[in-house]
């Protein structure tokens, strides 16, 4: 399971865990809070930030 976590670099929110419900982990966050950082992992057609390196 996907946990919302907060990226060590740019200290948005990023997400931590399995990677198949990171689209669960983002639904109520708004976009203007997600992590900003590179790779993006893209889930059903949308792009997340990069996996963190802990959960919150």
């Amino acid at each position: 399971m996907c946990r919302k976590a907060t990226c060590a670099t740019c200290h948005k929110v990023t997400w931590w865990g399995c990677g198949l419900h990171v689209p669960m982990v983002f639904e109520t966050i708004p976009e203007a809070d997600w992590c900003v950082c590179a790779p993006k992992v893209e889930r059903d057609g949308k792009e997340y930030p990069p996996k963190g390196t802990a959960a919150n």
